[in-house]
């Protein structure tokens, strides 16, 4: 990936201590990793700043096949990159809390806020600053996105909160297609590809709100899924949320429409 001289400038004027691979095992925080890890090296090499690859595991909620694989990712760039490999998790369960407070699909909503944002917080008061985190958002992963990604390096101040975001996709246009190709090129990250391949998904959270019906339908075909359906309408109250998921009870109908 070409690093526009803009950046570059504008890395050398924050002077970061810490640069924060956010990774999920997913494709487009593997595609920003593969892009910018050649300029992150040398980069931190010539200034002394640290290098960190950060994965969460969503306990419970996560498919372990996303956490080898992350595991492996990590594992190859500690070795052939010098970046340090961190893997965080809450000790909550993501079932257990399910039961309690169903699904939301909120800014804050507590899954992102328990299961993610607070491991990554408490890392995060650890390390020295100035922060440069780099992660494979774009505007037109959603709505949501598109109002808080508002340009590929960005200052991102809070009460509790003070980092530079980079998002190396940002205008980088590819289809899912052609960053699974770009992937599978590397064989580091051909396990990324597989995990797309099988599940059409990364997998880093299985049962999630925002996951159209078609990726849920995947499971049914794949791994017994019903177990998932079993538990969600035993503990969660909302009907909505209820039929949604429903298409995890794997009904004849449903493995011939996978088929």
């Amino acid at each position: 990936m070409d690093i526009s001289r803009d950046l570059i400038e504008k890395m050398h004027t924050i002077k970061p201590r810490s640069v924060v691979y956010l990774f999920s095992g997913g494709k487009d925080s593997a595609l920003a990793l593969l892009l910018t890890r050649d300029f992150i090296k040398q980069f931190c090499n010539e200034t002394k700043c640290k290098t960190y690859v950060v994965y969460i595991y969503v306990t419970g909620n996560t498919h372990p096949l996303n956490a080898y694989c992350a595991q492996y990712v990590l594992k190859f760039h500690e070795q052939q990159y010098g970046f340090t490999p961190i893997m965080l998790a809450n000790s909550k369960l993501f079932p257990e809390l399910m039961c309690r407070y169903g699904f939301e699909i909120l800014k804050n909503r507590w899954c992102y806020v328990e299961m993610k944002l607070k491991p990554l917080l408490e890392f995060e008061q650890r390390l020295p600053k100035p922060v440069i985190e780099i992660d494979g958002m774009t505007p037109d992963d959603s709505v949501m996105r598109s109002e808080a990604v508002t340009d590929e390096l960005q200052e991102i101040k809070t009460e509790h909160r003070h980092y530079w975001a980079w998002h190396p996709l940002y205008n980088k246009k590819l289809d899912k297609k052609q960053k699974i190709e770009l992937l599978k090129q590397y064989k580091e990250f051909d396990c990324v590809a597989k995990l797309y391949e099988a599940f059409e998904d990364s997998m880093n959270c299985v049962i999630c709100p925002y996951k159209p019906k078609e990726k849920l339908m995947k499971l049914c075909g794949t791994e017994p899924a019903q177990i998932y359906y079993n538990t969600i309408e035993a503990c969660v109250k909302s009907d909505k949320w209820k039929e949604k998921f429903g298409v995890l009870n794997c009904t004849k109908k449903i493995l011939e429409y996978i088929k």
